[in-house]
């Protein structure tokens, strides 16, 4: 079966719609994991400043959204 050029440009051209679609989903995959990452170092930060001003593990983890297990992993 023989292409003609319309058949030809449209795979092309759909090609390059599936790849911008692919790359754009990419992208926003990866700000949002940056954004999750960030938040979550945040967290680990304000945990162990909390633990320096001998704040209880239970508060710390009310305002950081932290685990308990968490919070005692930054203490070792």
């Amino acid at each position: 079966m023989a292409w003609g050029l319309a058949e030809f440009d449209a795979e092309r051209r759909g090609k390059k719609e599936g790849y911008s679609a692919g790359l754009s989903d990419g992208i926003s995959q990866g700000i949002q994991q940056g954004i999750s990452q960030g938040a979550q170092q945040k967290a680990i930060e304000t945990a162990k400043n909390m633990l320096t001003f001998g704040d209880s593990i239970e508060k710390i983890s009310q305002v950081t959204g932290l685990s308990e297990e968490e919070i005692k992993s930054l203490i070792k």
